[in-house]
């Protein structure tokens, strides 16, 4: 349900707060014993080259590993590359051809050997039509092909430059999978019997209820940051647990040792009982909020979008909705997210007073009532939401703050693949969406105009120079330069008002302080190869 990058939020994963240090509760812990990580949704499958959520991310990343790790570095203010199945890379020096050397030492958990065939038919695998990839093909971008130039040597080439697949192939879209297992099971029955090289193996999948995973004893090629060695846990269990009250009560009574994304609520409540560890895990992507339609009016009106944003006090949400559990975003894209624009953060502050003024220089005129009018039509917003967003409470919010300035609203919630069709088909006025990803190219995926009538732009943004600006930057190599015209591209986006950013998308892990040894990634998740529960 997503493309390039990680995965559209929530039918992956939610929000947290706390502590976002490298590592939970730093020292040794005890090896052995089963970690139960309460989840809040279904994988849609369990190959990551076809899913389109990030909560299947989290786990593939647990029995795959990828070419080449990208995870915080020490200091846990930068990133750094760490090698994975690739011992080195080279990249041309226009980033359409990039060259592994692989390692010598890996072995499939199925017994097979790791090589430059392995990486190849990873990747037929994903742009095989049969596979049905909803996140890694769009992730690859313009992909041409995988040569094999000798067994632990393979070059991944494409059409044009594509600045942006390091990042990507390290998202966990692109572990590494057995190719005796995908002839074996072929494209879609991959999904039901992963076979991987990670820490831990699959074991069994009841579905709908829990996913088990068990301990690698061969696996001796892990990145050092993560854990030297083999597994510390025996097993490591996915609890599938939609209801977050049911996940804390899970949690609280000794059933799981991790709740992932609990409601804030469950959060404050956790933090404040002295008994639980939290870790939120800052993600790439763009934050949770409400795109905003701009073909729809009232919303068509640039002076109405801007009015919008203006009369919503994000820092009060956060405070008051989401119990301080969360940070507040002014932006498309997260702080983390190479090409952050400061300066798009900075266009919008909270001023009710600048919407009313917005709002009359558009014509529309407050009654005795309080609510607008214009040539007999009131100043009424649809808001359509998606089940199990996160986002219910927060709109009320919001549209208790757009009632001070004269707007009205009518808000539903529909099943997500009803309001994708609602949502393509232009009936909002406002929507709701947030994504995790890998790369600020992420952002071709929502506001490239041929994403309007199927794909992620519900905004309905049409500006080509900007589809222009976005193609240049992944086109461009040098970090720096291109870092620039992706600040560019947010600043635009920020400006012509196409979106409300409410609060940053990042990964919620709450846990009593006996667990210990997680490590976090750059997209909101957390890795296993170093946890223990004692």
């Amino acid at each position: 349900m997503a493309a390039a990058g990680a995965g559209l939020y929530p039918l992956l994963a939610a929000c947290g707060g706390g502590s976002s240090g490298s590592a939970v509760a730093s020292g040794p812990g005890k090896p052995g014993g089963t970690l139960t990580v309460g989840i809040p949704s279904t994988p849609d499958t369990l190959d990551p080259g076809a899913t389109g959520l990030a909560l299947t991310l989290l786990i593939s990343m647990a029995m795959f590993d990828p070419l080449v790790w990208w995870l915080p570095d020490a200091s846990g203010a930068g990133s750094q590359f760490v090698p994975g199945l690739a011992e080195s890379w080279t990249v041309s020096p226009d980033a359409s051809v990039y060259t592994f050397k692989l390692r010598k030492d890996v072995t499939f958990h199925d017994g097979s050997k790791f090589d430059a065939t392995a990486v190849k038919a990873t990747y037929d695998h994903v742009v095989d039509p049969a596979t049905k990839s909803k996140s890694g093909l769009g992730a690859l971008g313009p992909y041409q092909r995988a040569t094999v130039i000798d067994p632990y040597t393979v070059e991944i080439s494409f059409t044009e430059p594509n600045a942006s697949f390091l990042h990507q192939q390290a998202a966990g879209n692109f572990g590494i999978a057995s190719s005796e297992a995908l002839t074996k099971y072929g494209a879609t029955g991959f999904g039901n019997n992963p076979v991987g090289s990670g820490p831990f193996k699959f074991e069994s999948y009841a579905t709908g209820d829990r996913l088990t995973l068990v301990k690698n004893p061969g696996y001796t090629w892990g990145p050092a940051v993560l854990g030297s060695g083999s597994a510390m846990l025996d097993k490591l269990v996915f609890r599938i647990v939609a209801d977050s009250a049911g996940r804390y009560n899970a949690l609280q009574s000794g059933q799981l040792q991790i709740g992932m994304n609990l409601l804030p609520n469950n959060i404050d409540a956790a933090r404040k009982s002295g008994k639980f560890t939290q870790l939120t895990v800052p993600s790439i992507g763009t934050p949770l909020g409400l795109p905003i339609n701009v073909t729809k009016p009232p919303t068509d009106d640039p002076l109405v979008r801007q009015a919008i944003i203006y009369a919503v006090d994000q820092e009060k949400l956060v405070k008051d909705v989401l119990f301080d559990v969360d940070k507040p975003a002014h932006n498309v894209l997260t702080p983390i997210t190479p090409g952050f624009s400061q300066q798009a953060s900075t266009l919008y502050a909270y001023n009710p007073e600048k919407a009313n003024a917005l709002l009359d220089q558009a014509g529309w005129t407050k009654g005795a009532d309080g609510v607008r009018t214009k040539n007999g039509q009131q100043l009424d917003l649809n808001i359509i939401l998606f089940a199990g967003g996160g986002l219910e409470l927060p709109t009320q919010f919001v549209v208790s703050e757009l009632n001070k300035v004269g707007f009205t609203a009518t808000t539903t919630v529909q099943p997500f693949a009803t309001a994708q069709g609602s949502y393509n088909a232009g009936q909002h006025n406002l929507g709701s969406f947030g994504y995790y990803g890998a790369d600020p190219y992420l952002l071709n995926i929502w506001v490239n105009s041929s994403a309007i009538a199927s794909g992620f732009n519900w905004s309905h943004y049409n500006n080509p120079a900007v589809d222009k600006l976005i193609a240049k930057a992944n086109t461009t190599p040098d970090d720096t330069s291109r870092d620039a015209l992706y600040e560019q591209v947010g600043t635009t986006l920020m400006k012509d008002s196409i979106y409300l950013p409410l609060w940053d998308v990042n990964g919620a892990f709450t846990m009593p302080p006996t667990v210990k040894g997680l490590h976090p990634t750059l997209n909101g998740y957390i890795t296993f190869h170093s946890a223990t529960v004692a």
